[in-house]
């Protein structure tokens, strides 16, 4: 019996190490995914080059939004933050800059 619930207490570690593991991932992905997206929108839209300084994911519960922040190539100063919908197929919900 002990070696059974050694066992099984074993595996069940193993299973949930696992899931989260790919949960990581997983955001870690969207988050690059919505990147290129802003890259590619600002190039199609703006005619810019967009580099990317960091992405998150809003702060909102259950919240699907990513925010890519980062500044057009010329111009380091001005930041231009997109809102990437990665529900929705990765559209572009909002863009704004200072």
């Amino acid at each position: 019996m002990k070696k059974f619930c050694l066992i099984f207490a074993v595996f069940l570690i193993l299973v949930v190490s696992g899931c989260k593991k790919d949960d990581e991932m997983s955001k870690k992905d969207i988050v690059q995914r919505a990147s290129d997206v802003a890259v590619e929108y600002i190039r199609v839209k703006k005619d810019k080059d967009f580099v990317v300084k960091d992405a998150e994911f809003s702060s909102a519960t259950n919240s699907s939004i990513v925010f890519v922040y980062g500044y057009y190539k010329p111009e380091k100063d001005k930041e231009v933050v997109l809102m990437v919908d990665s529900a929705d197929d990765y559209k572009i919900t909002g863009v704004g800059s200072n």
